[in-house]
């Protein structure tokens, strides 16, 4: 038997390793349970994936004695992807966590927005569960290439199909990769994305907010309009001779709103709203 711990993310909806639970699910082996985040974010594929299989899903930090119980019932295997808590060591057969960048390069919650601009460090890593966040022995690791237009929603996308691969080739041998593992020596950390990190400036150049879309536009951009606060998901941006001061509205209509900005225009589309604050 299987323990799937918190199948879910830090991003936007919360279902980016959703595809290791449907792979674990297709091949037969038998979810004991199932720990989200507890977190107001939809995790909607999680959540119907469990309802459709009677998996019990918590959002609540599991308890060593919870933990320990899973054992007794049967469970070999915990598995954490994208979880807020830190699991307790347990003497369970196989503890591993899957996270989104090379390790030792890139330990933190949030790695993906940085791997933008760090290309190199790209790639799925299986590691052994530790008492500490993201620094276990490193038991498998998947290499993923970017293109030169790369996004937060593309890469999202990539780590999404490679992690059931990864998960895949450790399961095709688990108890050689497993024993293999070898101890991470050094390692970076990489912070949580800074709220302020997102915010849109008019001013900014259009490479700038660019780089800015590439890394936040799936988490969504803060801009003031106005008065108010809104996050947009969908940007896009054309190079052009100024025709006024940055922050003039340049052109509205019903779905589009296009915006100065020092070299170019800022193209939004409101669908992609969503108000924050007045």
């Amino acid at each position: 038997p299987l323990y799937s711990s918190a199948a879910s993310d830090v991003y936007k909806r919360q279902n980016l390793f959703s595809s290791c639970l449907k792979y674990l699910l297709a091949q037969g082996h038998e979810i004991l349970r199932v720990y989200k985040n507890n977190s107001a974010r939809n995790s909607s594929i999680i959540d119907s994936v469990c309802a459709d299989n009677c998996i019990p899903l918590h959002s609540h930090k599991p308890s060593e004695s919870e933990l320990n119980q899973l054992i007794t019932l049967g469970a070999e295997m915990f598995i954490v992807a994208e979880y807020s808590y830190l699991l307790p060591v347990t003497k369970v057969k196989y503890a591993i966590n899957i996270h989104p960048t090379l390790l030792p390069e890139g330990r933190g919650p949030t790695p993906l927005p940085f791997l933008i601009t760090q290309p190199k460090f790209s790639g799925i890593t299986l590691h052994k569960i530790a008492e500490k966040f993201d620094c276990g022995d490193i038991i498998l690791q998947s290499q993923l290439s970017q293109s030169a237009n790369e996004t937060l929603t593309t890469l999202m996308i990539k780590v999404h199909l490679e992690s059931v691969n990864l998960l895949q080739r450790f399961f095709d041998n688990i108890e050689h990769y497993y024993n293999a593992a070898r101890p991470q020596i050094n390692h970076s950390y990489w912070p949580r994305t800074d709220v302020a990190e997102r915010i849109l400036d008019f001013k900014m150049s259009i490479n700038d907010i660019d780089q800015k879309v590439k890394r936040f536009g799936h988490m969504g951009l803060l801009i003031k309009l106005d008065k108010d606060l809104w996050a947009a998901t969908h940007i896009e941006l054309a190079a052009y001779k100024p025709t006024a001061q940055p922050g003039h509205v340049a052109f509205e209509d019903d779905s589009l709103l296009a915006v100065n900005a020092a070299d170019g225009i800022v193209c939004i589309h409101k669908s992609s709203l969503a108000l924050l604050s007045t």
